[in-house]
């Protein structure tokens, strides 16, 4: 079973990604907008794919995988100029998304309320049933 590990935050984040990246492979990022005391986003769409999401990571998601779950914060933190998120290597444009970390894999928005994406992105993103043969 996948290990979920909830970050607060940019510098949260980064610190938990320091700590994980080479003890874990692959590493799944998923970003969502904060929630309030009732555990409901202030992020529609993130509320529209939760379920999806959470599903997906208990039926596709490689067993020994990782799964930073980072909260970007208010709305207003969110809108802000000086959001890091929405910078490289992150570059999130949108919540909800869903990236491997150092892969160029990625569903964000729309994407995640479809679970045969999701079950395509960890199939093809899972190390045990890719094709892909590293050299």
């Amino acid at each position: 079973m996948p290990e979920y590990v909830p970050a607060r935050g940019f510098k949260e984040m980064e610190n938990l990604i320091k700590l994980y990246e080479n003890q874990r492979s692959p590493i799944y990022i998923y970003f969502y907008g904060e929630k309030d005391k009732e555990g409901r986003s202030w992020c529609p769409d993130c509320v529209a794919a939760e379920e999806t999401i959470m599903s997906a990571f208990r039926n596709h998601a490689p067993a020994d995988c990782l799964i930073l779950v980072v909260d970007v914060g208010s709305r207003e933190f969110w809108i802000g100029k000086d959001n890091m998120f929405r910078k490289p290597p992150y570059s999130v444009d949108g919540i909800p998304t869903l990236i491997r970390w150092k892969g160029v894999e990625r569903l964000d928005g729309d994407q995640l309320l479809k679970s045969s994406l999701l079950e395509l992105f960890f199939e093809e993103t899972d190390p045990k049933k890719s094709n892909f043969v590293a050299q």
